[in-house]
């Protein structure tokens, strides 16, 4: 574990930052979001706010949501299958939990919609206008599962007034990935306009199977996308945009690699994995320890050492895939009414995620998810009324009701587990949840240099699980059957108070205290009985931030901070418990106990001259369990309490940092450089783990990442071609590294270094 590599970089572009103070330098361009659902700068919001313009979104070329997080300091992506299950950490906030009827703990806003699923962040990234991530609980204005925060994504809109406009988009990479996107735009008669955005993703396989002969390239995407907008203005006080989508994703998932723990004399965990280390070339995985009774006589298996820490070459079969489909619908009205404007958002999204996915990464069928069903069906309706008041008091009065079903059938075979669990398995269940909530924010200005605010929201919540079950198909047995439970807030209430100081015209130091909250609700893996779908409840947050946003060197340079402890209760997580039916550890989904995280932030954004752009921010985080009666098994067996223990994806150290140049080459073409450095501390370490052999299992060491562009194009940026480069220098590292409660440890390993060619025209 260092940190070294950050702390150069920083030290290095504040070395620049002083040295370059001589040059006249141009002003920063005034950033404006919408987070507390009015247009606002965001140096004027007391909230911890990353931002992403449409622009910037390009320049980092990425394609979905999950990547971002890459470039927000303090935020971490946990997606267990390697693709298509995107959930965001943010300041160590957040549930890792792979199932789709659980709710993350950084709730995603799609053009105001709430996305109720983590697989729902799957449905990709185009055309966007912009994304706002939101750090902190956000219990006033957004209500239920914000604890961590909440990520807005706003998609770009028609507007009315504007010609016929559009651009195309196209990319040719490593692997033959291959992409294409394009919208068109334009008015109808004088009061309306239409937007049409389409979006493909093809290829870009990287994988070998060492289960199957030749080169498989697993890996392909097969995303395609379409999305389509009505804008309509009929008078100077009302308007309304409509917008139809949907598409498809059929990709080829990340392949796992299988951790080798085992003693292949013994059976028992080997001498690496009890020092806490699996190692490749002295232990073996559960397949070779189960190959002599699951495979054809004469098969001596296939041995580990063959992989490759990369990725490239994995033991798992190249089974993982997904089959997603989705349709959706939005309308949003807005009328004026002089003293406020009333906002009608109502939403709906269909959703059909459908995964194979092999568990245990390793040739044989120890644990293969093989069809892998779930409906998910949500719709909601917001109503809320803002002041049209330029101060000194400015409000918002809001209600909503929201429905959603997640209808679920997975299907897994063990068949040739027999050392553990040698089965066909099939399960399922249908969960409704039923929400409403009223809320209000005020804002009053105390004179010139000082603002109070605060919210407060009323969340009812009822959540029911309906016809669980878990059939034991080779058996022909339910371990359970019919299984009914409710769970219901306890907790209804967030929100927060707050005081803002404007020490200058430049600077504003800000302090505030909010209380947020996650759902409870029901476990989605696999129960033998029926008390483990026993509901566990909410979690809550009480939040105390102080921070600071400036600009200084006449608005040239934006430095913005925070600091932040959370007092936790009822914290939500697994332990580990052990299954008389599976003879294995196994997981269990519950409330651990209380949480404390203390942490701080820094962001910086300097133009010290024409052309030159840097960006810098790290943050620091401490975050532990430090009150809790729950004692836990580590792989071994053994009973440890999970007290004192830090929590998972939350790396003490986080740091981002940018820099891009733009020149002209001549009158006529423009061209431009740029570099994204990022760096993660260790996310499970020794401070994370019972014991070593959970070290060994799930370890997760630290990382860093350089991407890179360079393209050329015109002035008036009617083209441009660009060279895109990810992961430049070729790191090794893991996405997640998990376990399937069968004897089986997997990582997932990250792409390697990839390149592409992109060239875009706009008119």
């Amino acid at each position: 574990m260092t940190y070294k590599p950050a702390r150069t970089a920083l030290a290095a572009a504040f070395a620049a930052l002083s040295a370059s103070t001589a040059f006249a330098a141009p002003a920063l361009e005034e950033v404006v979001v919408t987070a507390q659902k009015r247009a606002e700068s965001v140096q004027d919001v007391s909230i911890a706010i990353k931002a992403f313009s449409e622009e910037e979104l390009s320049n980092l070329g990425t394609n979905n949501l999950s990547e971002l997080t890459e470039f927000v300091s303090g935020a971490e992506l946990f997606d267990d299958r390697g693709a298509g299950q995107p959930t965001w950490v943010i300041r160590g906030v957040g549930l890792a939990d792979f199932n789709s009827n659980n709710t993350p703990t950084a709730a995603i806003y799609y053009d105001e919609f709430y996305l109720t699923s983590n697989v729902l962040g799957g449905i990709g990234m185009f055309d966007i206008a912009s994304v706002e991530v939101l750090k902190g609980p956000q219990g006033g204005l957004y209500g239920r599962n914000t604890s961590g925060g909440a990520v807005r994504v706003n998609s770009a809109r028609p507007v009315v007034g504007e010609e016929l406009n559009g651009y195309i988009t196209g990319s040719y990479g490593r692997w033959d990935a291959a992409g294409l996107e394009g919208a068109v735009g334009g008015p109808i008669g004088e009061t309306a306009a239409f937007r049409i955005t389409a979006s493909t993703t093809q290829g870009g396989g990287w994988q070998d199977s060492l289960a199957t002969p030749g080169d498989d390239e697993h890996g392909d995407r097969d995303f395609s996308a379409v999305r389509a907008q009505l804008a309509f203005e009929p008078s100077d006080t009302f308007n309304l945009l409509f917008k139809l989508e949907g598409g498809e994703d059929k990709s080829e998932t990340t392949l796992g690699y299988s951790r080798a723990l085992y003693d292949g004399n013994t059976g028992d965990y080997c001498a690496s994995a009890y020092a806490g280390k699996h190692n490749e070339n002295d232990c073996v995985t559960l397949s070779n320890l189960t190959n002599a009774l699951a495979l054809t006589p004469g098969d001596p298996g296939i041995l580990p050492n063959g992989q490759r820490e990369d990725g490239t070459k994995v033991l798992s079969n190249p089974i993982n895939g997904l089959d997603n489909s989705w349709t959706g619908a939005n309308l949003q009205m807005n009328w004026d009414f002089d003293f406020a404007t009333l906002t009608s958002i109502t939403g709906y999204l269909n959703y059909e995620n459908n995964q194979v996915f092999d568990y245990d990464a390793q040739p044989l069928v120890l644990f293969h998810e093989n069809a892998g069903e779930a409906e998910l069906t949500l719709w909601s309706q917001e109503l809320r009324l803002l002041s049209n008041s330029e101060g000194p008091l400015t409000w918002l009065a809001g209600a909503m009701y929201a429905e959603d079903e997640d209808e679920e059938h997975r299907d897994g075979y063990l068949t040739e587990n027999v050392l553990v669990f040698s089965t066909e398995t099939a399960r399922g269940f249908t969960q409704t949840t039923e929400s409403w909530a009223v809320y209000g924010q005020v804002e009053y200005e105390l004179g010139d240099a000082w603002k109070v605010h605060g919210s407060l929201r009323y969340t009812d919540e009822e959540k029911e699980l309906e016809d669980a079950f878990h059939y034991d198909n080779r058996d022909e047995f339910y371990y359970i059957q019919g299984v009914d439970k409710t769970a219901e807030l306890d907790e209804n209430w967030s929100g927060h108070i707050g005081v803002d100081w404007a020490v200058s015209d430049d600077a504003m130091v800000y302090a505030r205290v909010t209380q947020g909250f996650k759902s409870g609700g029901f476990f989605g893996g696999f129960s033998f009985s029926s008390d483990e779908l026993d509901p566990y409840a909410e979690e809550t947050v009480l939040s105390y931030e102080m921070g600071f946003k400036s600009m200084w060197l006449e608005n040239s340079l934006q430095l913005n901070g925070a600091v932040y402890f959370y007092d936790y209760q009822d914290v939500q997580g697994f332990t580990q418990v052990f299954s008389e039916t599976t003879g294995t550890v196994v997981t269990k989904l519950g409330n651990l106990g209380d949480a404390e995280h203390t942490g701080a932030e820094l962001d910086l954004v300097w133009l010290p001259l024409e052309g030159l752009s840097l960006q810098a921010t790290v943050a620091w985080l401490d975050a532990e369990i430090t009150d809790s009666d729950t004692l836990a098994l580590d792989q071994a067996g053994e009973v440890f309490p999970i007290e004192g223990l830090k929590r998972s994806y939350a790396p003490e150290w986080s740091t981002s940092l940018q820099g891009r140049y733009e020149w002209n080459i001549s009158s006529s073409l423009l061209a431009a450089v740029q570099l994204n450095y990022s760096w993660r501390d260790d996310l499970n370490d020794e401070d994370t783990e019972l014991s070593n052999i959970n070290l060994a299992a799930f370890s997760y060491e630290d990382y860093q990442v350089l991407n890179g562009r360079i393209s050329i194009g015109s002035v008036e940026q009617t083209w441009d071609v660009a060279l895109v480069g990810r992961n430049l220098t070729d790191e090794e590292y893991w996405a997640n590294a998990t376990g399937d409660d069968l004897a089986s440890f997997t990582s997932i390993p990250t792409r390697p270094m990839s390149y592409a060619v992109e060239a875009t025209y706009r008119w």
